[in-house]
């Protein structure tokens, strides 16, 4: 068997796992699946150890901070984003009651979005569960599309299941017909719905080169090319707080004439959110963590390593 069919074997496996284990947190109501899907994000944690030295080595150079507190950092970010996903899961459940979980959420600025029936992209991060906060916004009135991309390892819709049942509209992607899904989110914009998006790294063999966190990799471009072309703003909504439920912060939209400038400003909105709350991103999201930084001279990397630890609460 080749290594590649080994990994999807494993994240087969583990889906259905976790896919059983959400089922089962379901029934036990909203703090069962809380403490089970935190429970889960340390376990995720601790279980992938081999890769722990390079990730808080690539934390503490991106935040310039010591390799304990990224330590520290880096555990968090698994508990809170593990707990995020858990949770989508547990919603796709019959057993699960999504509102229970909807209720909880607290979104500030709400004076900052556009009057239902006015269209906007609503810029979202690995930080937290945004599935959540787009589902109050549909629930108080705002049409809001979550765009979604269907994880392999997971059966059937479970992800568009759970922004269903959640209350907001899944705009599945469709891998094979990228003009189909940039049509289809088109037409959203235009009548008027506001666009969800996820937005940190670009897939394989597309995206723009940017430089995020000190490493340089691909954005995706695609953002900025919707938003000028429907004239409408782009929309940071920001994780401020993980406990005791998920708090996020509606922020100002974001300027840029063109694509590039655009872009850019996104970029740093998103850096920004990260250095200023970095116990709150997946920093072991799979794709940040398969960039590598551009070499350092020896003797930098030597004074980094022995810099002076901090106190984290994370």
């Amino acid at each position: 068997m080749s290594l590649r069919r080994m990994r999807r074997l494993r994240r087969a496996v583990a889906g259905r796992v976790a896919s059983e284990l959400a089922a089962f947190a379901a029934r036990g109501g909203i703090g069962r699946i809380r403490r089970t899907g935190c429970a889960v994000g340390a376990a995720h944690h601790a279980l992938s150890w081999p890769l722990q030295a390079r990730l808080r080595r690539d934390v503490a150079r991106a935040l310039g901070c010591s390799r304990g507190e990224a330590g520290a950092i880096l555990a968090s970010g698994y508990r809170v984003n593990d707990r995020a996903v858990f949770e989508i899961l547990a919603m796709a459940d019959p057993g699960c009651d999504p509102h229970a979980l909807v209720d909880a959420v607290v979104i500030e600025r709400l004076d900052q979005l556009p009057p239902p029936g006015r269209g906007a992209v609503l810029l979202g991060m690995h930080m937290g569960n945004g599935t959540l906060m787009a589902s109050q916004l549909a629930r108080a009135g705002w049409p809001v599309h979550v765009v979604a991309r269907e994880p392999r390892r997971l059966a059937g819709r479970t992800l568009a299941r759970a922004i269903e049942r959640a209350g907001a509209t899944p705009l599945s992607l469709d891998g094979s017909n990228p003009t189909r899904n940039f049509r289809q989110m088109l037409k959203v914009l235009r009548d008027g719905g506001l666009l969800y998006v996820l937005m940190d790294q670009a897939n394989k063999g597309g995206g723009v080169p940017r430089h995020f966190l000190g490493k340089p990799m691909n954005m995706p471009g695609g953002v900025p090319g919707l938003a000028l072309r429907c004239g409408v703003p782009v929309i940071p909504i920001h994780l401020e707080a993980a406990e005791p439920d998920w708090k996020f912060r509606v922020g100002s939209a974001l300027q840029g004439d063109n694509e590039d400038a655009l872009l850019d400003a996104i970029c740093a909105s998103m850096e920004q959110q990260v250095r200023r709350l970095p116990e709150l991103w997946s920093w072991h999201h799979r794709r940040w963590k398969r960039y590598h930084f551009e070499p350092i001279p020896n003797s930098l990397e030597k004074e980094s390593s022995h810099a002076p630890d901090r106190t984290t609460n994370p």
